[in-house]
């Protein structure tokens, strides 16, 4: 178990619906603009617009709020930029066109760590979406992006070059092993969740509440106050021993 007290240079975060990265490490993210100038991207895998009860609402409509959602909830962390996947809702699945895209953000980018919803659980269940973008990302960054082999049109046609990203944070992971304070930003977590009005049920006045309790809930892990908690994966792209297990 390590608590992380220092952001890194660049950061991509990829969440497979609007309000996912901002439940998931929105505190993290915050933290890490504001304290360590980290340059955070957003990658967003689906449009949402499956993601209401509401009968006469279009799904154009819906996707079209929830763009603007994003943006707006990431403008409140401080995100630098949000790439928009728009897939539809309920619609992810691990194919070339995904792939090539998450690895087009992370050669643009060119980020140290990626965040990502884990996608493996052994004792809840959770949503396709999640699990796909969980893995496409993970798959991305470790198999491709840094292969100048995989999608070599990127590199040819579009002038971007090979990254090899360190690691990966996943969130909402039954066993994380990294843990973030983000004591002094349970606020800002809570108002880029806010944004994400056609998703929030109850009184604005309670989502802080609820933010806060489940920042208790990591920090017990932890030993501190308020935290979010990972699973992190290391990878040594590149290493001697990597090498040999790849062949």
């Amino acid at each position: 178990m390590e608590i992380i007290n220092e952001g890194p240079r660049r950061a991509l975060a990829v969440t497979p619906h609007p309000d996912d990265c901002e439940g998931g490490c929105g505190g993290t993210l915050s933290k890490w603009i504001h304290e360590s100038e980290t340059e955070v991207v957003v990658v967003l895998c689906t449009n949402g617009d499956k993601g209401t009860s509401d009968r006469d609402m279009t799904p154009e409509l819906l996707a079209a709020t929830r763009e603007r959602e994003q943006q707006e909830a990431s403008d409140v962390m401080g995100a630098a930029n949000v790439v928009f996947l728009s897939h539809p809702d309920g619609g992810l699945e691990d194919t070339k066109l995904f792939r090539s895209q998450v690895v087009r953000a992370i050669r643009m980018y060119k980020p140290d760590i990626i965040l990502a919803i884990d996608p493996y659980r052994s004792i809840s269940h959770t949503h396709r979406d999640h699990r796909m973008s969980g893995q496409v990302a993970v798959d991305s960054a470790f198999t491709y992006a840094w292969n100048e082999r995989h999608f070599p049109e990127q590199i040819t046609e579009e002038g971007l070059e090979p990254h090899r990203v360190t690691e990966v944070y996943l969130w909402g992971s039954e066993d994380p092993d990294v843990f973030v304070d983000v004591s002094d930003y349970l606020q800002m977590k809570a108002d880029s969740l806010t944004k994400h009005a056609s998703q929030m049920r109850g009184p604005v006045e309670g989502r802080l509440e609820r933010v806060t309790n489940g920042a208790i809930r990591s920090g017990e892990k932890a030993g501190i106050p308020y935290a979010e908690g990972f699973r992190r994966i290391r990878f040594e792209i590149g290493s001697r021993d990597w090498q040999y297990l790849s062949c």
